[in-house]
């Protein structure tokens, strides 16, 4: 079991958003291609999971091997059609939210040290900064929760046995705990944010622009 695969999960409607966002441009490159290159760049492979009407029409402009399937209807049924797609011999899988354009190479590393260390899977995570409270007014304890991200990073084999039995969760860190694997939290990064509404599109031009532009298009 070596080597290590990506699935970049991008088969949602973007009901929040107003539309498709993974096909939105950010900087000169859409949003998904800019997801998929970050997760190229330190994978064997990657597998793309997009809405079953667009796997024909819409190409994933990236460098690498890239291969795209269609999405499920819930979140966990798109990542198990793409875990079919991985190898069967493949030791480490990430799995990437499409509408995470700003995942650093760093976060990336932290998480395979963390599965190439021995854990079941591995998360960056960061703190909560904003006072929280629950539904009936009582303020949580903020100093015990923290923010989950992607890529989060699996042993292989322990994430295909998690999805042998085709539970939903909102993220398969926890169809791995739910199956009795350890689950590991490593740095995240605050910027690594996630494109759920259109002014999240705005911060992320803006913390690129920060970067010095990182524009222009992969495919070109």
């Amino acid at each position: 079991m070596t080597g290590v695969w990506s699935i970049v999960v991008g088969a949602g409607t973007g009901s929040r958003f107003g539309g498709a966002k993974q096909y939105e441009e950010l900087s000169g490159q859409r949003v998904v291609d800019r997801s998929v290159s970050a997760a190229a760049a330190l994978s064997d492979g990657v597998v793309v999971v997009l809405p079953v009407d667009d796997v024909a029409d819409v190409g994933v402009r990236t460098a690498g091997a890239v291969e795209v399937v269609a999405g499920g209807a819930t979140r966990s049924d798109s990542v198990r059609a793409g875990l079919a797609a991985v190898p069967d011999d493949v030791g480490i899988v990430l799995v990437h939210d499409a509408a995470r354009p700003l995942a650093d190479p760093a976060v990336f590393e932290r998480v395979l040290t963390a599965v190439r260390d021995g854990a079941a899977a591995a998360v960056p995570v960061v703190e909560v900064v904003d006072t929280v409270r629950e539904v009936d007014g009582a303020v949580v304890d903020r100093s015990r929760l923290r923010v989950v991200q992607t890529p989060q990073g699996f042993d292989a084999r322990v994430l295909r046995t998690a999805h042998a039995a085709g539970g939903e969760a909102t993220d398969d860190a926890a169809l791995v705990e739910a199956a009795g694997g350890t689950v590991v939290l490593v740095a995240g990064d605050r910027a690594n944010l996630k494109v759920t509404e259109p002014l999240d599109l705005v911060v992320a031009g803006a913390l690129l622009a920060a970067r010095g532009g990182d524009g222009g298009d992969s495919s070109s």
